[in-house]
């Protein structure tokens, strides 16, 4: 091949990949996928975590929001949770006596309910699941 050939190829190749990369910036979806709700502080385990026992179900929400969880369809009654209300911090350990009473490994889905602000009118619900081994 001439020297004439290799810059052909050579800018070929660079104009594929400068197309590449600039298809790449314009289709990648813009924005955080893990942007939680306004009421939402953090939670754990993260959606998709692997969690070895114990596990602890936790949702932080702003402070004076009140919270109810169903974990595997199971509504965990509010007396076994540990909830600080005027911190926003909500938690369920299963335990002896209560609604689960351990973790079977596999997936777990959590779906916490809120309501808070002025006059208990912002509600909202995060879904999410961890894997226990």
């Amino acid at each position: 091949m001439t020297t004439t050939g290799y810059r052909v190829t050579f800018t070929i190749l660079a104009v594929i990949l400068l197309a590449i990369i600039g298809g790449s910036v314009l289709l990648i979806p813009a924005g955080n996928p893990n942007e939680l709700p306004d009421a939402v502080e953090r939670y754990s385990p993260q959606e998709g975590d692997i969690a070895i026992n114990p596990v602890r179900v936790i949702i932080d929400l702003k402070p004076n929001y009140d919270a109810r969880m169903v974990i595997d369809g199971i509504s965990i009654p509010v007396d076994q949770m540990n909830s600080i209300i005027e911190t926003g911090r909500h938690q369920f350990e299963p335990g002896p006596g209560k609604v689960i009473e351990r973790w079977t490994p596999g997936e777990h889905t959590v779906v916490a309910t809120w309501t808070g602000g002025q006059s208990n009118t912002d509600v909202g619900t995060l879904v999410w699941a961890f894997r226990v081994q």
